[in-house]
């Protein structure tokens, strides 16, 4: 069975652990009207977020800068496990990521969900980024959000 390598420099990984149980927190993923109140960094804010979690359904969220720049994500669900895991794919809809060299293009989310009887750790890893600094300024986003989700659960 072939493997495949990932880059150190353009792969992200991030571990928490939430004080929630695990279909609570793989909840606040799949939950349109949820994703609204923790998907975007500090500052930031979600107006809309549409969802259809299954293999092949599509995402769209819509995150506002400080300064009301709208930033649009999308992707298509490539995984879905209830409450184990969510993979899909990632686009940053015809925007630069502050910090990197022109477009990401679409890269891979990976996030697991594993049950610490009552609590949660959450896994998630951000593959394919075409620089260094594209999954740089993916890990302040992505930390922003998770600092979200936990003041949310």
């Amino acid at each position: 069975m072939a493997t495949t390598q990932t880059n150190s420099e353009t792969t992200l990984r991030l571990t928490r652990t939430f004080n929630a149980p695990r279909e609570r927190v793989f909840r606040a993923w799949t939950s349109a009207e949820e994703m609204k109140r923790w998907f975007c960094p500090e500052g930031f804010t979600t107006p809309s977020a549409e969802v259809d979690v299954r293999v092949g359904g599509t995402y769209r969220i819509e995150m506002k800068s400080p300064e009301g720049k709208s930033i649009h994500h999308v992707g298509t669900y490539r995984e879905v496990r209830s409450p184990e895991k969510l993979v899909f794919t990632w686009i940053l809809d015809n925007q630069d990521c502050e910090g990197s060299q022109g477009t990401v293009g679409e890269t891979l989310v990976t996030v697991e969900f594993r049950d610490l009887q009552g609590s949660t750790e959450l896994t998630l890893t951000h593959e394919f980024f075409p620089t260094q600094e594209a999954r740089e300024c993916h890990e302040w986003g992505w930390n922003g959000c998770l600092d979200h989700l936990a003041a949310i659960l």
